[in-house]
């Protein structure tokens, strides 16, 4: 006994497949779909800096960190996006956080746990409060 593929199945398998390619075009455009973005630095959980991240943005950003402010660190935002230069090795031994590489999505994070760095995307200038995060690990 053979199976056929009847009329019915195949506009089954059509509308299933284009509402898969509607919802993934949705996904898409919605993971960037704020006018604005601006990114947001914490270090040991105190917001340090709030930058800008239109596509017109070009530019390096410093900001110290370390129980007595004596490192520094080098983000680089250019068109839209931003990533965490390296590290001195003695105080980032793996890099995980410069090896994230350049970030453009509002679910997109660079994390540096050794020193409690933290880069996230913001919809608006706002930032983000203490309220508006779920927990907070050390």
């Amino acid at each position: 006994m053979t199976l056929k593929i009847k009329k019915t199945d195949y506009i089954v398998i059509t509308a299933i497949l284009v509402w898969g390619l509607v919802g993934f075009w949705f996904n898409v455009q919605g993971a960037g779909a704020a006018e604005h973005k601006y990114a947001t630095i914490y270090v040991q959980n105190e917001q340090v800096a709030e930058l800008s991240l239109s596509e017109a943005d070009s530019y390096e950003y410093s900001f110290d960190f370390g129980p007595e402010n004596e490192h520094t660190a080098l983000v680089e935002v250019e068109e839209g996006r931003i990533r965490m230069l390296p590290l001195e090795d003695d105080i980032c031994p793996r890099h995980i956080c410069s090896h994230t590489g350049w970030i453009e999505y509002t679910y997109e994070k660079i994390v540096c746990l050794p020193n409690q760095i933290m880069v996230v995307f913001n919809e608006s200038s706002r930032g983000t409060t203490r309220e508006d995060l779920d927990g907070v690990t050390y």
